[in-house]
């Protein structure tokens, strides 16, 4: 779980810090951990996307100074779980910040509610976790949904995924290494070349299937009767 502690001071901060840090640890959870003590620093950290899509969690200590800081983040594309920590004055301005849809509120002091925040958010992010598809080339990497994806396309010594609408990303991997990965996700194999998800065929041809996208997968004769009675139990 890749978390940023954010805000208070750096004695406080640490605190908290050791307190992840001990509970990955007891309860088997891998933890990344990065301390910012200006909202300045990690609002231009997240203009990078691939710093943004790595991260899971903020421990975000809420102020009267910074109360638009959440605001920022959402703005700037982060979309993970933001957990405020405050002291009880900031328990009515916490219930303002709806729209940012903060993960939760501890109050100051609270180490019991907070151990049990922490834990809650680390469940949520590994259910996450598991719809995600996480890929990396030449140093970019891709966090995708699976429930997204289209379909994989062998090219040359790499692999294609193709998802949403119509963007794709090329990575190191083999067709039999993502069919087993995904396994009982729906993802048959159409040729030699192709794996493409049940769930977005919008239209399938004896040698062809339509996908929800507007693009056309060829489809090997072998492998059709099987795509067929997929989708057929799908409708069903």
């Amino acid at each position: 779980m890749r978390i940023v502690i954010y805000g208070g001071e750096a004695a406080e901060a640490g605190f908290y810090e050791e307190v992840c840090r001990k509970l990955g640890t007891e309860h088997q959870i891998p933890v990344e951990l990065k301390v910012y003590l200006s909202s300045d620093a990690l609002l231009f950290d997240l203009q990078n996307p691939e710093f943004r899509k790595r991260l899971d969690v903020i421990f975000f200590n809420l102020t009267e100074q910074n109360i638009e800081v959440p605001h920022e983040m959402r703005d700037v594309g982060y979309h993970g779980l933001i957990v405020l920590v405050g002291g009880a004055e900031m328990i009515l301005p916490y219930e303002q910040l709806f729209d940012t849809e903060a993960y939760n509120f501890v109050q100051k002091n609270d180490l019991k509610r907070f151990i049990s925040v922490f834990l809650s958010a680390a469940k949520t992010v590994a259910k996450n976790n598991e719809e995600k598809l996480s890929l990396s080339y030449g140093g970019e990497i891709r966090q995708i949904d699976i429930g997204e994806i289209q379909y994989f396309e062998v090219q040359q010594h790499t692999l294609v995924v193709h998802y949403g609408k119509g963007e794709s990303f090329t990575f190191v991997s083999s067709l039999a290494k993502m069919e087993q990965h995904l396994k009982g996700r729906k993802f048959m194999r159409a040729s030699r070349f192709y794996l493409i998800s049940v769930n977005a065929v919008h239209k399938l041809s004896f040698n062809n299937a339509l996908m929800l996208s507007g693009a056309n997968v060829p489809v090997g004769r072998k492998f059709y009767a099987e795509i067929k009675k997929a989708m057929d139990q799908k409708v069903i």
